[in-house]
């Protein structure tokens, strides 16, 4: 099979992927601290009643969504929440609850005895919008260019990378990506029929199956996307295999959904439309609950500062749905010339200063951030608690060379939208450790470009952010602040320089340059994030359940000692939901439920 030729980092000829992030709407998606909290709702009709609907009592479902500049499943962005929620499926889905999977476009799956081969069978009804059946081979070409190297690396978190999670483990994938191998019969996916794909790991995942839920791993349809490699992702050329197709989308503005008249389970999609409007998640408390307290809005999520108000409403307070610790607010450490949070005493010192309680209390639904996994997360153990100790803290910053805080530069908290979490921490600093510390908010798109650069001598920091994923451990240790995310943030300002340099250069041959790459982590990574990367490698390969789950713990508190990501609080997400919305099913993933079980009824 021959390579594909993509670039999907710049959507558009001769535009940087710092442009585009900068001029897209992708910098909305940084404003909440990551994609994983992607603001969305839903809304109906503007029937006063409240039933959704539209001409001719037909059922019309309004969404509203975070700003969407493209439909590409293989980049980071807030489009591929959209997208897996039900216009594009793969070959299976989640669980009403998320804990496992059910049939998809495949129907059934065999699992070798060695736990190493999957087998699915796509079923014989499948077919994408167009009319052209959905096969294995749509699968593993789509595959192929998810795979093709580019800029961006797999298992990244960031804006515009490629989605890829290096923890689903499919063998040779990650090699294929970073260029180290052109072979891609060294892959572990192959289309033995049209009807039958095989995907082989290079170890055993027990999550696999879970792991295939990723929205970067759902089919597109190869025939458009090679054929009109520029126009794809316009209507009517975007070709769906979901129970909703794309009839109308315009970047950052609207995205009008009708049903996939070809979907495999057609009489199971009940709505004759969904409309929705991309808005900025960072809009004043308020602006965006009108139109639901108007009884024009169906479903729509909350912020932190709507659900205090709507649950001191007695009427509204009937209408709260949450999803309880759905994510983690984190500080992760900004690079910078200056080198005092370079020691990890620093870093530790202000991490165990805070009261974590008294933060929880600033915001509805969160909980003290115990660790960077929440308490929901398959194996979680109380040894991975980071314990508040003040004392400690005061006498951590004064073995480090700053005695109460003396001669330590001021400590910025770096945010793309403000947080009462951020400013309780900050309040925190300067009052429990007498250090001077400051919010610095700064514009959505400032925000995604400076996190990832090298400060100057007098700003060192953090910056705010949230996440979520499947909750389980292989994806909050492998995937989430991964081994190869606390290397690169162990590095040095000044040796990180040289990464995003050598990075950056795209004339340099993928091989050279991920041993460059490479050579700068082994030699200048803290021993602890290497550590924690050789736990995480054998925890893969280990066929015992309990020597692997103790791996996997052992490598988090890895993570948590080294103090370069640390959590603040656990976060809960919540909707208002109008008694006319039926099959809401609230999970704790990025995309929170699936667009194909929801109704309106009178």
């Amino acid at each position: 099979m021959a390579r594909p030729v993509t670039n999907r980092l710049q959507p558009w000829p001769g535009v940087s992927r710092r442009e585009f992030l900068r001029v897209s709407g992708l910098v909305g998606l940084a404003a909440g601290g990551g994609w994983a909290l992607a603001g969305c709702g839903l809304s109906g009709d503007d029937d006063p009643a409240g039933g959704g609907g539209g001409e001719g009592g037909s059922k019309v479902l309004r969404m509203t969504f975070v700003p969407v500049e493209v439909l590409d499943p293989q980049i980071i962005t807030n489009g591929m929440w959209i997208l897996t929620r039900g216009i594009l499926e793969g070959l299976v889905m989640q669980n009403d609850d998320g804990t496992d999977v059910v049939p998809a476009v495949a129907e059934s799956w065999d699992i070798s005895e060695d736990q190493l081969t999957y087998t699915f069978h796509i079923r014989a009804d499948a077919k994408w919008s167009n009319g052209d059946p959905v096969t294995a081979g749509d699968f593993e070409r789509t595959y192929q260019r998810l795979f093709t190297p580019s800029s961006g690396g797999a298992g990244g978190t960031t804006l515009g990378q490629n989605a890829y999670q290096s923890t689903t483990g499919i063998k040779g994938a990650v090699e294929y990506l970073n260029g180290a191998t052109e072979d891609w019969s060294e892959v572990g996916v192959v289309a033995s029929s049209d009807s039958e794909l095989v995907l082989t790991l290079a170890t055993p995942n027990p999550d696999f199956l879970l792991a295939l839920t990723h929205p970067s791993l759902l089919p597109l349809h190869m025939d458009t996307v090679e054929q009109m490699p520029d126009e794809w992702q316009v209507p009517p050329n975007f070709v769906a295999n979901g129970p909703y197709a794309v009839d109308d989308f315009v970047p950052n503005s609207s995205l009008s959904l009708v049903p996939n008249e070809e979907y495999w389970d057609r009489d199971n999609v009940s709505l004759d439309a969904i409309e929705i409007t991309q808005v900025d998640p960072g809009a004043a408390a308020g602006t965006l609950t009108v139109p639901y307290e108007n009884n024009e809005t169906d479903i729509l999520q909350l912020s932190e500062a709507d659900v205090s108000r709507f649950q001191d409403d007695p009427e509204l307070s009937e209408h709260l749905q949450a999803m309880e610790t759905y994510s983690v607010g984190y500080l992760a450490r900004l690079r910078s010339k200056h080198p005092a949070l370079d020691d990890v005493r620093v870093r530790k010192a202000l991490s165990i200063s805070l009261d974590r309680q008294q933060i929880a209390s600033v915001v509805p639904g969160a909980e003290p951030g115990l660790s960077l996994p929440h308490d929901h997360v398959a194996g979680w153990d109380e040894r991975l608690v980071v314990e508040e100790n003040l004392d400690e803290a005061k006498q951590l910053l004064a073995d480090a060379g700053y005695p109460d805080g003396q001669g330590l530069p001021q400590v910025r908290i770096l945010q793309g939208v403000d947080s009462p979490i951020v400013d309780a921490v900050i309040d925190q600093w300067n009052n429990r450790l007498g250090i001077d510390a400051l919010n610095d908010r700064v514009e959505a798109g400032v925000y995604v470009e400076r996190r990832w650069a090298v400060q100057d001598e007098d700003y060192i920091g953090f910056y705010w952010g949230t996440f979520a994923g499947l909750p389980t451990m292989p994806t909050y240790v492998g995937a989430l602040w991964s081994p190869l995310d606390i290397q690169k943030f162990s590095l040095p300002g000044e040796i990180w320089g040289q990464y995003l340099q050598i990075e950056a250069d795209s004339e340099m041959d993928p091989a050279k340059q991920a041993e460059q790459l490479n050579t700068l982590l082994s030699e200048h990574s803290s021993e602890g994030s290497r550590q924690m990367a050789e736990l995480v490698s054998a925890a893969k390969a280990e066929l015992d359940e309990e020597q692997r789950k103790e791996m996997y713990l052992q490598a988090a508190r890895i993570r948590e000692d080294e103090y370069l990501y640390f959590a603040v609080s656990w976060l809960s997400v919540f909707f208002a939901v109008r008694p006319s919305v039926s099959g809401l099913q609230l999970r704790r993933y990025p995309d929170f439920f699936y667009l194909k079980s929801l109704g309106l009824e009178a």
